[in-house]
């Protein structure tokens, strides 16, 4: 257990984007906490600022935990790929419905 306590501590004090990154997201904790404190309860929980501190701060703090534990970084996801089916099944529905206007239509139209 030491041993491994070691590692990451040497790992922090090498590793000169992961100092930047625990730097980061303390700043962006410290002024979340801050900005917390300035305000309401009631607006604190919508308040836009307070949250992009707290989102950059767990940015920051998660790409340095990555980097302590030694993982690589994750592959961006492809959410283009998903576009084809996105667009089939809409296409699908719009089908659908048109023949179902169309059904219902021909069942009120007393001349057909």
């Amino acid at each position: 257990m030491a041993n491994r306590a070691t590692a990451v501590v040497e790992r922090v004090m090498e590793d000169d984007h992961l100092r930047e990154q625990l730097s980061d997201g303390a700043a962006s904790l410290r002024a979340a906490y801050q900005r917390a404190r300035a305000v309401r309860a009631e607006k604190a929980v919508q308040d836009k600022k307070l949250y992009d501190h707290v989102r950059g701060a767990a940015g920051s703090l998660s790409e340095a935990a990555r980097r302590i534990a030694n993982r690589p970084e994750p592959e961006p996801q492809r959410r283009w790929r998903r576009l084809p089916v996105i667009i089939l099944a809409l296409g699908i529905v719009a089908l659908v419905r048109a023949m179902h206007h169309e059904q219902q239509s021909r069942a009120t139209d007393p001349t057909i």
